[in-house]
């Protein structure tokens, strides 16, 4: 996952906003909602998922293709 914590911004007057009010303001303003962001992050965690077991999840394709070019007779 990007791992991005930090959702600090410089508002309109130059200063420096950051923790909650900062969060807030990247999840309702730039996400456009809760949904969005529990969208954005479900993602992200599901493509790093694939991207850390995608040789579990190969190998478990190749192993079925495998057995079901096999027949026994």
């Amino acid at each position: 996952m990007s791992k991005k914590t930090d959702f600090s911004y410089v508002n309109q007057n130059g200063k420096r906003v950051s923790g909650s009010a900062a969060f807030n303001h990247y999840v309702y303003t730039e996400k456009g909602g809760v949904q969005n962001y529990n969208d954005e992050v479900g993602m992200e965690y599901l493509q790093e998922f694939v991207r850390q077991n995608s040789d579990i999840i190969n190998e478990g394709l190749a192993k079925k293709a495998r057995k079901s070019r096999f027949k026994a007779v």
